[in-house]
């Protein structure tokens, strides 16, 4: 690799994910038809998307992404992508590209949305009224809602049956598959949602986004099936009536959707061990709750900046871009700021942030010499745009606590200088290496998103590089800077930034880029 990572805190080694099976596959529509963040193109089995077009600087300049199906549903985090799975069954599988914290809301289905996202209610006896097939594609898709309520997908409300092997859907979290150990659960999310998943840890980039079904599912129409999904919990054989195992219980109180949090609580009312309402084996009894409210620094599901992103055009988590902050910025400040994208158009870039993860497979991979950095694992051509840095955070100079998580966008005719900044340390970009004949240059949009965009063709198994003399202006001391060993025939030996250390004449400027 012709490439120097910059000295960074210790962080966990991003992993290998957990891929769980699923249910028995289903033979639909093909998923070559679907694009990079798993949504199927306009026409594709009926399906209600568009095409991202001229929605933003970056869908013009990306063949890609002007060819990206615009999620109409959101209800999954932007950091989500549905992929399909070529491990433990196939089908398909939501994946995490950025990281999410802990806690941190995943997915998040509005009351009230409309016959688009919102499945029509079904009763059991219309189910066994369907053909064969058709009740097939329809179960799949199937999680009960209530006694003798089930939903699927939405794009089933209006298509006759015989239709129902055509379909693809437009909410991806319909892709959620199970695992013993899942990766989200169930919190109370209030009267404006119907159903809401936070992470049950830190998630990395390449997880995948799983759920146990044992929390939702009672209904003997889903069958029983055999688990591969390796987790030390795995269970071995997933049935409807994982509910009733008292490990079960104890391991998700307070985590089970409330129809099946009803018929735990009536079981232990009428069991004759169980009148307490504890745990069913007697040895460290606890109390059944309900759903666990969503647990602080959120507390609210729509303190979520991604769902806040959605409500409030006007949101950003910058720290000067707060309610009462930018009243008191300088000018010149407040002016650079003003071009930031926010609300929609800020998750917009987040959603196509992770499609060029996806869709390059870019990865974190680690070596003696270089430590971790980013590998892409499909052959991206000259001109492309290989990564999106979104401006969820920006941060002035004396806001900088670590220089090593950020990256130079701009400066201020007075000299202060604006950095974006990752929102977690597993996101891939804390891991783009240096090198002094980078396979990527930076262009930052009006937007003040950085993009960088492949310089040269770039083939599966390349490292992904660029230049940190082309963005930063001083890595002296303890801002990062280093002795290169990145390998490059013109390598400069030291890197500290354009202001003390020579650009090669190799470099584009800004403007060649961007043109």
């Amino acid at each position: 690799q012709n490439a120097h990572p910059r000295k960074r805190r210790p962080r966990r080694h991003c992993p290998t994910p957990n891929l769980p099976t699923s249910r028995t596959h289903l033979q639909m529509t093909p998923l070559t038809s679907l694009a990079p963040n798993g949504l199927p193109y306009p026409g594709d089995g009926g399906a209600k998307t568009v095409l991202a077009g001229d929605q933003n600087e970056w869908s013009t300049r990306s063949p890609l992404l002007s060819q990206l199906p615009i999620d109409p549903v959101r209800s999954t985090h932007p950091f989500v992508v549905a992929q399909p799975r070529d491990e433990v069954g196939g089908g398909m599988g939501l994946f995490v590209y950025l990281g999410i914290r802990k806690g941190e809301v995943v997915w998040a289905e509005r009351a009230n949305v409309g016959g688009q996202t919102t499945a029509t209610p079904r009763s059991r006896a219309w189910i066994d009224s369907l053909p064969a097939a058709a009740r097939a594609a329809y179960v799949h898709f199937m999680y009960k809602t209530g006694e003798d309520e089930y939903q699927s997908l939405a794009e089933f409300n209006d298509l006759p049956p015989e239709r129902f092997t055509e379909v693809r859907t437009v909410d991806i979290s319909n892709y959620m598959n199970h695992s013993c150990e899942p990766t989200c659960w169930f919190v109370d999310g209030g009267e404006r949602f119907t159903g809401v998943m936070v992470a049950t840890r830190d998630l990395h980039p390449g997880d995948e986004l799983t759920f146990d079904y044992a929390t939702s599912e009672d209904c003997d129409l889903a069958g029983s099936w055999k688990c591969a999904c390796g987790s030390s919990a795995c269970r071995g054989i997933v049935t409807p009536q994982d509910w009733q195992r008292a490990d079960v219980q104890a391991r998700y109180s307070g985590h089970f959707q409330p129809h099946v949090y009803e018929r735990i609580k009536s079981e232990w009312a009428t069991g004759p061990d169980n009148a307490s309402g504890s745990s069913a084996d007697g040895a460290g009894a606890q109390p059944l709750v309900g759903l666990a409210p969503l647990a602080p620094p959120e507390g609210d599901v729509l303190a979520a900046w991604w769902l806040r992103l959605q409500e409030d055009p006007s949101f950003a988590m910058s720290p000067s871009a707060l309610p009462g902050a930018s009243a008191g910025l300088a000018a010149d400040r407040a002016a650079l700021l003003s071009r930031a994208a926010r609300g929609s158009a800020l998750e917009l870039i987040n959603r196509q942030a992770a499609a060029l993860i996806s869709r390059h497979r870019l990865c974190v991979r680690n070596n003696d010499r270089v430590g971790r950095y980013i590998e892409a694992r499909e052959d991206i051509p000259a001109g492309e745009l290989v990564m999106l840095l979104p401006p969820n955070l920006l941060l002035w100079d004396e806001e900088v606590d670590d220089y090593n998580k950020v990256i130079q966008i701009a400066s201020t005719e007075a000299g202060s200088r604006l950095f974006s900044s990752s929102l977690s340390e597993n996101d891939l970009d804390n891991f783009l290496c240096h090198s002094c004949e980078p396979n990527c240059g930076v262009h930052v949009g009006d937007d003040l998103a950085v993009a960088l965009v492949a310089l040269k063709p770039i083939r599966a198994g390349d490292g992904v590089s660029f230049d940190y003399d082309s963005t930063e202006d001083d890595l002296r001391e303890h801002k990062g800077g280093f002795a290169c060993e990145c390998g490059a025939t013109r390598c400069r030996g030291m890197v500290l930034g354009r202001m003390h250390t020579p650009v090669p004449d190799m470099l584009p400027s800004p403007a060649a880029l961007k043109a």
